[in-house]
């Protein structure tokens, strides 16, 4: 099925805006927080310039899209000093019932990010359509597992099965690293729901009652930890005694100078 046809839209209207990560902002992270069309409106050159703005977003992997709608550019509002230019933008009920749900095979032409919607015409095909609007991907593997705070927020408030079954499945060392300070902990979990379970109380009190993250929350609140990240460094088979698993923590806390520099005290 063609990818126009679906929307009912012209081609020869629209600017695509093939949304990724920029090496400092992950667009569905954008998206699930409805930060999206105020991220988007703010670019670099006059790349809307055509009635409509059809915003995919890199999904999974890298022919994958995720159609999460269609704006009408309005023109640009204001110019900064910078040269930063700043849309008006207004979100069209064209596939409305779709956003979130629609996604597009499509191989992105070299670096380009802003094709003109011809370009798309007869080449980006129909991949699937979900039966609810996807609020977070689906789990990609424990070596690609990159969760931000709101990410980890997310994941527990809806319960997402693929996460659930393959964190509880799992015991295994993991990394929290604030972005912000640069600073790492090294925690591990075994037995039980795995890193699921242990993950979960992070998700409910922050700090998971690890004596340096707790003193950041007392300190400093909720918001000191919305520049951390949530990452896995190895997997161990979920019936593993606690005592290997802990010599796996030990040895990834001496290759990262985590006591030393970080936030492990222990």
């Amino acid at each position: 099925m063609k990818f126009y046809d679906i929307l009912n839209i012209s081609p020869e209207d629209c600017k695509v805006h093939l949304a990724q990560w920029n090496g400092a902002q992950e667009p569905l992270d954008l998206y699930f927080s409805g930060e999206f069309q105020h991220w988007q409106e703010r670019q670099s050159k006059r790349y809307f310039e055509r009635k409509f703005i059809l915003s995919l977003i890199r999904y999974q992997r890298d022919n994958l899209w995720l159609f999460v709608g269609v704006y009408e550019s309005k023109g640009v509002k204001e110019t900064d000093r910078e040269g930063r230019h700043y849309y008006n933008t207004e979100l069209s009920q064209i596939g409305e019932s779709l956003r979130g749900r629609l996604i597009i095979n499509y191989k992105r032409q070299g670096r380009i990010a802003y094709p003109n919607g011809e370009s798309l015409d007869n080449v980006a095909t129909v991949y699937k359509i979900t039966p609810e609007p996807i609020a977070i991907a689906d789990f990609p593997g424990f070596k690609d597992v990159l969760l931000s705070r709101k990410q980890l927020n997310i994941i527990f408030s809806e319960m997402y099965p693929s996460w659930k079954s393959a964190l509880s499945s799992a015991s295994g060392v993991y990394l929290i690293s604030d972005t912000r300070t640069g600073k790492l902990y090294v925690g591990s979990a075994s037995g039980g729901e795995g890193i699921w379970q242990r993950w979960m109380t992070y998700n409910k009190n922050y700090h998971g009652q690890n004596a340096e993250l707790r003193l950041l929350y007392d300190e400093q609140g909720p918001q000191a930890f919305d520049t951390f990240l949530y990452s896995i460094l190895e997997v161990c088979d979920i019936d593993l005694s606690s005592d290997l698993v802990i010599e796996a923590e030990n040895r990834w806390k001496k290759r990262l100078l985590s006591r030393e520099f970080g936030l492990n005290k222990n």
